[in-house]
């Protein structure tokens, strides 16, 4: 990771360093999430559907099957 500085309300500064360290964590999550929204070239569906067609492929090369997962599935209830 790289760190970056932005321009912010003097509240949202003060928030943000009184915050405790999960806070922070989680406030830091939403952010990058929306940074990489705003410039990436993919929406976040389209990462999504990319993340879920890699896991599929993985699992498939595996030998992990769609009855082995309704399987997983109902023994979760």
């Amino acid at each position: 990771m790289k760190t970056i500085a932005i321009n912010v309300p003097p509240n949202l500064a003060e928030a943000f360093e009184k915050a405790d360290a999960e806070r922070k964590r989680t406030a830091e999550l939403y952010i990058n999430a929306w940074l990489v929204d705003f410039f990436g070239n993919q929406s976040a569906n389209e990462r999504l559907f990319d993340i879920m067609k890699t896991a599929t492929a993985e699992a498939n090369a595996k030998g992990f099957n769609e009855t082995e997962l309704q399987e997983l599935l109902k023994s979760d209830e």
